[in-house]
């Protein structure tokens, strides 16, 4: 896999590629709120030697940082369609894990036709009848929550309760390990992720991501 990295008005996002623009396929993996690339470690080793495979640090992401929060769910879909034109990638098989879904379901919207395919881990639909009022107002002001919530508990539950292996636990502690010593970078990228998606405003009105 190839790093490489992609300038946008809020700072560089880094994403890993393989060198196969022959291959017959291109799958886009996208991690979900606070994980990165290292999330689909596996798919990756099991897919690359046949298919073209793409990754990312999210923006604000592990290697994606420094970052500018100034950024929303349609930003980081039209971030991630720039990469695609740049590698020259048509027609991919999008696949997100929870905000990674988010992602995916905006490139659709806003890019139609483009998605060969697309799979959704632990995501949810976009539409705003998927979440209620209180939902939002709550998913609005986590930041706080996370910045006053003890680090060894969220370091706890962000690991037990989000994977059921061995492997996926350790591989967890990893990628938040990055945050480990700067609670403030984890409970900012953590509010925004919750909080930037406009499942409030119209037209779009999504649904904000719970993970």
């Amino acid at each position: 896999m190839i790093e490489k990295t992609y300038e946008t008005r809020c700072g560089l996002i880094h994403y890993w590629i393989n060198d196969r623009p022959e291959a017959p396929l291109s799958l886009v993996f996208l991690p979900g709120l606070t994980a990165d690339h290292r999330l689909f470690d596996k798919q990756i080793a099991h897919f690359q030697a046949k298919y073209r495979v793409l990754v990312w640090d999210a923006p604000g992401h592990a290697a994606s940082w420094p970052f500018d929060f100034s950024f929303d769910l349609k930003d980081k879909a039209r971030w991630l369609d720039g990469i695609l034109q740049r590698e020259g990638i048509d027609a991919p098989v999008i696949v997100g894990q929870s905000m990674g879904g988010y992602v995916g379901q905006m490139v659709a919207q806003l890019f139609p036709g483009k998605m060969k395919g697309f799979v959704s881990i632990d995501s949810a639909p976009l539409q705003r009848k998927y979440v209620t009022a209180a939902e939002i107002w709550l998913l609005k002001r986590m930041e706080p929550v996370y910045r006053l919530c003890p680090w060894k508990s969220l370091l706890k539950t962000g690991t037990e309760g989000v994977a059921t292996s061995d492997y996926s636990r350790a591989l967890m502690r990893e990628i938040m390990m990055v945050y480990d010593g700067d609670q403030d970078r984890y409970a900012r990228l953590s509010g925004h992720g919750m909080a930037a998606w406009p499942c409030w405003r119209r037209p779009w009105r999504p649904i904000c991501p719970m993970s």
